[in-house]
């Protein structure tokens, strides 16, 4: 299930940490929105913890398909 009220907020790190491993599709309120928690992504990504993130953007939609993968 989605926390919207961490995307309300832009708790980035918190709601990505909350997605559950698999691909999940989530509605933001803007592109900048998108954005900003892409780079939080890639920023944890670069962490290398056991979790990765990758998007995959509708503009159109203002939506964004996240995939969380998690190392055995």
């Amino acid at each position: 299930m989605i926390d919207y009220k961490l995307v309300d907020s832009r708790q980035w790190k918190e709601f990505l940490n909350a997605l559950e491993p698999g691909v999940s599709t989530v509605k933001f309120p803007t592109l900048e929105a998108i954005k900003s928690c892409k780079a939080v992504a890639y920023d944890l990504n670069s962490d290398r913890k056991g979790r990765t993130y990758t998007f995959k953007v509708d503009k159109p939609s203002c939506s964004a398909e996240i995939t969380v993968k998690v190392d055995e």
